[in-house]
């Protein structure tokens, strides 16, 4: 594990580059239609690899666990720079500065109204990763609910069923339409939980949410439907099941047997070997030991992790029809977290005897 962790710490930025500021890791984004590839720095995946340490800290040897914080105090360096700027407990997925969005581009940086608001995922995701206070928590919590309770519409990728829920946005932006996704829902309730923060009707119905999800099986035949940032089965199974290992929700727990079952039929199938990774992860965090794949770590990283759908926060019904195209999606990649997967699975295979 400790060549592992220094492979992975390798590939953070020490900030002698233009394209990346000091403790970034390095990810790109691809748009699928014309294939073409930039540099992508953004504080999703530093917050996501930093997140998955400090989940594994306890498996640690003392020089894995120095590693590891290295890794963390590093990163710590960087997140003030995608901080909201106004005195909000938010985050941003890219940089701040002028410009600073879609990094490396030769277009879309140059229009301002192209500049994402702060979002719910990279919120949560970075207080997992760099810790918070309290005071913290009430503030995202009243930011949330007040973005929820927004006089705009409801996006119509939501299916209908779920229009009517009391339900997050995954951004905190005024005039965008209200976005579900399940994986953002997953991503915060498990920082809700973890904070043991009191829980709201929001929150309620953010876990009938993703119970619902999961019993219709919309996870494998509307993925794109209910995350629609995260729209491969594989990757909400493993957020679900991520979800399971923080909490005593007696909703969420009865999942448990649907879960890994679902997991079961998704490994039948053909998948790429990152998805091989996360899904036998995710029965080991269900409490599966048998039948785990013994795996090596995979030479094909070129998996993406999420998307942008570029039509998504569009209300009519044609953008709605395409918005599932590949056509109309940028991909983002991150060599350096999907080497963190394989270390989470190696480490839990080596620890589950």
């Amino acid at each position: 594990m400790l060549h592992l962790l220094s492979d992975i710490k390798a590939l953070q930025s020490k900030g002698d580059t233009k394209i990346y500021p000091e403790g970034i890791f390095p990810s790109q984004r691809r748009h699928v239609l014309t294939g073409r590839s930039n540099q992508d720095d953004n504080s999703f995946f530093t917050a996501l690899i930093v997140f998955t340490l400090q989940r594994l800290c306890k498996y640690f040897s003392e020089n894995e666990w120095k590693i590891a914080e290295d890794i963390k105090q590093e990163a710590m360096k960087a997140f003030p720079r995608y901080k909201n700027r106004k005195g909000e407990h938010t985050y941003n997925f890219w940089r701040l500065e002028k410009n600073a969005h879609f990094p490396n581009g030769n277009m879309f940086s140059k229009f301002d109204f192209l500049r994402l608001a702060d979002d719910a995922d990279c919120t949560a995701l970075v207080y997992l990763a760099k810790g918070y206070s309290m005071d913290d928590i009430t503030h995202l919590k009243n930011k949330l609910l007040y973005h929820a309770k927004l006089p705009v519409s409801i996006s119509r990728n939501t299916l209908p069923e779920y229009r009517n829920l009391k339900l997050y946005s995954t951004w905190f932006g005024k005039y965008i339409p209200i976005e579900i996704d399940v994986c953002v829902t997953a991503n915060l309730l498990y920082l809700l939980f973890e904070s043991k923060t009191t829980l709201n009707e929001y929150d309620l119905d953010s876990i009938k949410f993703i119970c619902s999800v999961i019993n219709k099986d919309e996870h494998k035949k509307q993925a794109f439907r209910v995350a629609p940032y995260y729209p491969k089965t594989s990757i909400i199974l493993y957020h679900v099941s991520r979800l399971l290992t923080i909490t005593d929700n007696s909703g969420l727990l009865e999942l448990k047997t649907k879960l890994i079952s679902d997991i079961r039929q998704k490994l039948s199938e053909s998948n790429h070997p990152v998805e091989k990774v996360i899904l036998n992860t995710s029965l080991m965090w269900l409490g599966e030991t048998k039948n785990i794949e013994k795996l090596e770590i995979p030479l094909d990283t070129d998996f993406p992790w999420f998307i942008a759908g570029m039509l998504t926060s569009i209300n009519n019904p044609i953008a709605t029809w395409l918005a599932p195209s590949s056509l109309f999606h940028i991909q983002f990649y991150c060599e350096a977290y999907m080497k963190t997967l394989f270390l989470e699975y190696k480490i839990l295979m080596d620890n589950m005897i």
